[in-house]
Formats: C-alpha cells, sequence, structure tokens
C-alpha cells in the first residue's frame, strides 16, 4: 500500500506514503473499516479505504482543528463513512479505476453520507470526485460530502 501510494502521487512524499501505510495499519484493528482492491496479475494496482466517522473517537490535533474550522458543519460528519484513502497506479489513471474503486466503496460501506479531505487544486482526484457527486462542505473548507 505504501509503494502504491508514493507511485500515486509522482512518488514526491515517501514521508507521506510512510504515514498513510502506518494510518492504514492502524485502522484495520477498527472493526467498520471497509477496503476495496484492484490487481492487475497479481499486483496492487488500485486501493480505496474507509470507516464511520464519531467525533468522539477523533481526539487527535488534526481531528480537533478540522471540527473546529467546519463549526456546526462538523455535525454533518457523524456517522458518515470518511473516506481515506484512494490511489490507484499511475499506468492505471484515466482509465476509470478510480470511480469504480470509489464506486465499491461507496456501496460496500453501506453510508448515505461519504466525506473526504482533498487538496484544494484542480487535480485528477478532484475532478474524481466532484463528478461522483461530491460537493464542498462549508465555504473555505478542502472537505468534500456526498449524500
Amino acid at each position: 500500500m505504501e509503494e502504491l501510494y508514493a507511485l500515486s502521487t509522482g512518488g514526491a512524499d515517501s514521508e507521506a506514503a510512510a504515514l498513510f501505510a502506518t494510518l492504514y495499519d492502524l485502522a484495520l484493528d477498527r472493526t467498520d473499516v471497509v477496503v476495496v482492491t484492484a490487481r492487475e496479475l497479481g499486483e496492487l494496482v488500485g486501493f480505496g479505504y474507509g470507516h464511520r466517522w464519531l467525533w468522539t473517537e477523533q481526539v487527535d490535533d488534526w481531528s480537533t482543528d478540522l471540527a473546529a474550522h467546519l463549526g456546526e458543519d462538523a455535525g454533518r460528519l457523524e456517522q458518515a463513512f470518511a473516506v481515506q484513502l484512494l490511489a490507484v497506479h499511475p499506468t492505471f489513471t484515466r482509465h476509470g479505476l478510480g470511480f469504480e474503486l470509489l464506486k465499491q466503496l461507496m456501496v460496500a460501506s453501506a453510508a448515505e453520507v461519504h466525506w473526504l479531505q482533498l487538496e484544494d487544486s484542480d487535480t485528477p482526484a478532484r475532478r474524481l470526485f466532484r463528478r461522483m457527486g461530491y460537493r464542498p462542505l462549508g465555504d473555505g473548507t478542502q472537505v468534500l460530502v456526498h449524500g
């Protein structure tokens, strides 16, 4: 997973790839984690995971800052499905794999509301999420919500 994430971001940030791999390992202890994968000839070429979001479980600085930034809108994320990561190998981008993985993740989650945080730049990922119906939550946030 770490290698796939690094490849999907152009290999520019190996520190972030290691962090996301650690967060994924920790998430596997959850009973509500949902994981979707795509393989080509046995090799992992696409990956996504997430889990239900409960503010009472989120005690880290990042989550506290997010709740403060969202204000009243933070309540919309309670019990929503948080898409933690979606990564596609560069060879398989622009072939619909990200779309299919996200669709599978959303269906498997059985949640009515899904959300994620994304950079505020016009990237292929942002365009994918907008095509899937994700919209900004509140003003000036990088949080996108579907449902």
